[in-house]
């Protein structure tokens, strides 16, 4: 997500609105949302029909914890933002959805693992791809 605050202005110029989809309980949600300074609508999605509708895939152990997420966490602690502690289910692996405004996926991005997400560069490219 922090890919997407550097790139905030151009996704807003694009007409892109972002919302972040969470399945963990209110309490948490709202925790995340404070500590992280989430600039967008955060959407509660407590029995994960979303993510079931969209496909998002369950990790294993070593999607989540494979030596690059690893490092992407060790890096993380370096810079001084430890990650929180997992959520209801640590397991649920994301994923991006670009729905332009008449409702159809432009891209439907599935996460292999909790680091993988499709660039903001790319987003904007669909996005121009598919403005008339």
């Amino acid at each position: 997500m922090s890919q997407l605050r550097q790139y905030e202005k151009q996704l807003v110029a694009a007409d892109v609105r972002i919302k972040v989809v969470t399945f963990d309980g209110d309490w948490l949600a709202a925790a995340y949302a404070k500590k992280t300074q989430l600039p967008w609508p955060l959407l509660l999605d407590p029995d994960q029909s979303l993510y079931k509708a969209y496909a998002m895939k369950h990790g294993n152990w070593w999607n989540i914890y494979n030596p690059l997420s690893v490092a992407k966490y060790l890096w993380l602690i370096v810079r001084g933002h430890a990650p929180g502690r997992p959520g209801t289910d640590w397991r649920q692996l994301g994923g991006d959805v670009l729905i332009d405004p008449d409702g159809n996926v432009s891209l439907h991005y599935v996460s292999s693992d909790p680091h993988d997400r499709p660039t903001p560069q790319s987003i904007l490219e669909i996005v121009a791809r598919s403005t008339p």
